[in-house]
């Protein structure tokens, strides 16, 4: 049977469904984006039914249907207390937490024999959810076959069928997943070779998760708030702890967890640095972070000769972490998958399906976007505006307007087109403002009821950044676009766009070219025209811990209760009269 048409999906957290059609990828969105609900988990049912409305492919044309995963699992992300939302503890947890501490079981743990049949087992356990699965697809008319696929095997795959490279190098370091904490493969042609993989046991993202609950922060996916944490801290204090726990080990090519497991070691985290400043152990898991990561793509680069880098998982959604490894002089170019964690499954998973079946055509496409999520019409979005009440124009030239709206100090809140795939806003669900005044980080993210350490990430043109980017070149300038990576900034940047600059010298920037974005392309050219200025704050539309907005009705929610000045909804636009401050000139 030939096989055309592949939907992918993830029912863990942050589940995701995506289609990819004669080897590209027609659609890929979170679920969370429309039940509202960060990181959700199950089958992403309202997902799966804005797929079909978004590339007009009905259910009966899917050829094949493949799902991330070996153990088939429904479950909330555990946190960084490693409890789930309701206060439970995974049964899988507890059996490894049991194994460890029997004579003999870190070894075992670390065996990757062992692994296997440890995860097979929880494989055979979670069979009744893959049957539910089943009836879900069956109720939509869904009725191809169906595989599933090893957790890391899909991220790999992500990373590389989107890279546009024939041959690289493809490592991918997660939390854990179906065993595992990281795998490497050199991809070449139309498939890729694992040439090592690490058991959960090991995992060097989940001493970040107990460097993450110690500092305070409690929900799994706020780690990246560490990230930022660490600028402030001293990395000289703790570091060591780290080191000697989950060093790097060179004659193994791996990182090894020398310390306890799961709760044991998360105790153990907290006894270590009693007394401690949380900003020095942020400091101490970072930099120690960073030193394995670039152990890692340094030893594996040397091994395999290749050098272009290929990132996933997890542990990747660390920008610092890419950024060094990026300046490694063996790395000759990298990328980051732009929905590195759990999100991206889906997508890696669609592809290893559409390559089972044609592996003499599939092969590596360069991601030419990431806007592959719905969409709204303009008559839609007025229908909304008048049943609301909602006073709106309808300017001749809407990106104009915006960017006279900030070079006057304006707040806004921009939805346009297709919404962004992955953690990042990329300017079609963004909140907008000038980039001169430092103090912006304080005031709108206790707008926004957040509470962030790092700095807002910069928007620019790709004509700019090397003016603004130390090292900006064909390295890196590709994943930049996605925002997956930090760099050190120039002099210039400082002075000229403090607000998103970090206490490190750092900014993680979007870097927009035309082929991509050709809207907020010339808006970033009006609003030079307008100021001399280059840069834009661009900081995700949302509340604090909620997803970012999907809809129009999400945007409308978020602009009232942000207090936001102006909210340009595609080509309309609503000015906030009541938002008017001393900030606007």
């Amino acid at each position: 049977m030939q096989v055309r048409t592949v939907l992918g999906f993830s029912i863990s957290h942050d589940a995701s469904v995506c289609l990819v059609r004669d080897g590209r990828v027609l659609a890929a969105i979170n679920e969370e984006r429309y039940n509202r609900k960060k990181l959700t988990c199950g089958v992403p049912v309202q997902a799966l039914a804005k797929i079909f409305e978004i590339t007009g492919v009905s259910p009966s044309e899917v050829d094949f249907v493949a799902l991330a995963g070996r153990e088939t699992r429904e479950e909330q992300p555990i946190t960084n207390d490693l409890t789930f939302s309701d206060g439970s503890v995974a049964v899988s947890m507890r059996i490894a937490e049991w194994i460890s501490k029997l004579p003999g079981g870190p070894s075992l743990l670390r065996n990757t024999t062992f692994i296997k049949m440890y995860s097979a087992v929880n494989a055979w356990l979670t069979q009744g959810k893959l049957r539910r699965f089943e009836k879900v697809l069956r109720g939509y008319g869904i009725n191809a076959p169906l595989a599933r696929y090893e957790h890391h095997d899909c991220h790999v795959a992500a990373a590389f069928y989107t890279s546009g490279w024939d041959e690289c190098l493809i490592i991918s370091n997660d939390g854990w997943g179906d065993g595992l904490c990281s795998k490497v493969a050199i991809g070449k042609g139309s498939s890729f070779n694992e040439v090592a993989n690490n058991t959960f046991f090991n995992s060097l993202g989940q001493y970040y998760n107990y460097a993450t609950h110690f500092c305070g922060f409690k929900k799994c996916y706020h780690t990246g708030k560490i990230t930022g944490l660490a600028a402030h801290g001293d990395p000289s204090k703790t570091i060591e702890y780290f080191r000697r726990n989950i060093p790097w080990v060179e004659s193994k090519g791996r990182y090894e967890n020398r310390g306890k497991l799961f709760t044991k070691a998360l105790a153990d985290v907290h006894r270590a640095f009693q007394g401690i400043e949380p900003k020095h152990v942020a400091a101490g898991v970072q930099r120690h972070f960073e030193e394995v990561a670039a152990q890692m793509v340094r030893h594996y680069v040397r091994k395999t000769g290749q050098r272009k880098v290929a990132l996933v998982g997890g542990v990747h959604a660390n920008v610092r972490v890419n950024q060094v490894i990026a300046e490694l002089p063996e790395v000759e170019e990298m990328y980051v998958f732009p929905n590195m964690g759990d999100g991206g499954l889906g997508l890696g998973a669609a592809y290893l399906g559409y390559a089972a079946s044609n592996p003499e055509t599939t092969k590596p496409c360069r991601l030419e976007t990431l806007y592959l999520g719905s969409g709204y019409s303009e008559r839609e979005i007025e229908e909304l505006l008048v049943k609301e009440g909602i006073k709106f124009s309808r300017p001749a030239d809407i990106t104009s307007e915006i960017a006279s709206y900030l070079s006057r100090g304006y707040i806004v809140a921009r939805f346009s087109g297709k919404m962004e795939y992955g953690p990042r806003a990329l300017c079609n669900r963004s909140i907008l403002y000038e980039a001169s005044q430092e103090e912006v980080n304080k005031w709108l993210n206790t707008q926004l009821q957040r509470t962030e350490f790092m700095p807002f990430a910069p928007v620019m043109r790709d004509v700019d950044a090397p003016e603004f980017l130390k090292n900006f070149d064909g390295k890196t300038a590709f994943t930049a676009q996605f925002m997956t990576t930090t760099y050190y900034v120039s002099r210039r940047c400082q002075e000229e766009s403090p607000a998103v600059v970090h206490i490190d010298g750092t900014a993680r920037p979007q870097v927009v070219s035309p082929n991509v974005n050709q809207e907020m392309y010339e808006l970033l050219t009006k609003y030079k025209e307008l100021t001399g200025r280059s840069i834009l704050v661009n900081t995700s539309f949302n509340m604090h811990n909620e997803p970012i907005v999907c809809s129009p009705q999400d945007a409308i929610s978020a602009y009232r209760r942000g207090n936001l000045d102006v909210l340009a909804l595609g080509s309309l636009l609503v000015v906030n009269e009541q938002s008017r401050s001393d900030r606007i000139r």
